[in-house]
């Protein structure tokens, strides 16, 4: 007898054979298996096919792309997850974050929560779009932020909270953007983040070497190192290097340290 699990991977593999020519797929999924398997199914064709999950919880205690340490399957091409408010949450003890989006890749991520991963959550080489999603009670174990940008990332409406980078050996934030960033009627609150050294700088919403624009966001109760203490850059925004950072509505209270909304590079 098969069960259901097993039931639902073998219909998304058989939906697979029969819609390659087709334009989208739908994959309706209900248990971690089947997202796995819907996002391996996707990653095969051009399309971008639709992934909607039932709401609940989805244990994610394995890893399925090895090389990026991630528990989804590398994103390698264009796939949209609606989530319906499921929570993909790490329960385990092996390290892992759970989206690495490839070059290639377009993820859409709404209406979901991602929890708990230990070398921050996402990571994306590509493209990248949330909107009301929560990333929160992550930590970033052998990585310098909870999410992690080099190519184009969008989030709207959603919530970075109670995440933890600590110890941080290089500079750090709970967003790292290397390339092209959005944020709108976006919530940072209550993440926290120490450093090994004085010379590494920490932001508690954005560390920022490439182009972020930031509109309608609310920064809060967000503690960047030390108080008082002298050395790199530690403030609810950062901005390094070569970065452009644009603000527009953004309010911040109760931040530590709380001298100054932004900080820049110390170096001349």
């Amino acid at each position: 007898m098969i069960n259901v699990r097993t039931a639902l991977v073998l219909s998304i593999a058989a939906c697979l054979a029969s819609s390659a020519a087709s334009a989208m797929t739908v994959y309706p999924v209900e248990s971690t298996a089947g997202l796995v398997a819907a996002i391996r199914a996707a990653n095969l064709t051009p399309e971008a096919d639709i992934i909607t999950l039932e709401r609940g919880l989805y244990v994610l205690d394995a890893v399925n792309a090895g090389d990026q340490a991630a528990a989804m399957p590398e994103i390698t091409s264009p796939i949209v997850i609606r989530g319906n408010g499921a929570e993909l949450r790490r329960y385990s003890n092996a390290d892992f974050r759970i989206f690495h989006v490839a070059e290639t890749g377009h993820l859409k991520l709404e209406q979901i929560v991602l929890a708990e991963a230990s070398m921050g959550a996402i990571r994306n080489h590509g493209t990248t779009e949330l909107r009301n999603v929560a990333l929160v009670d992550s930590t970033a174990r052998g990585a310098s932020a909870i999410v992690e940008n080099y190519g184009e990332m969008r989030l709207d409406h959603c919530e970075v909270s109670f995440n933890t980078v600590a110890g941080a050996s290089r500079d750090a934030g709970t967003i790292v953007n290397w390339g092209k960033l959005w944020l709108t009627a976006t919530t940072f609150q209550g993440n926290q983040l120490t450093r090994r050294y004085d010379g590494v700088a920490l932001a508690s919403s954005v560390l920022n070497y490439g182009t972020a624009e930031i509109e309608d966001v609310v920064i809060a109760e967000n503690v960047a190192g030390e108080p008082n203490t002298d050395g790199a850059p530690q403030a609810p925004l950062v901005n390094l290097g070569n970065g452009h950072l644009e603000l527009r509505l953004v309010r911040e209270h109760d931040n530590l340290p709380g001298k100054a909304l932004v900080a820049k590079s110390i170096a001349p």
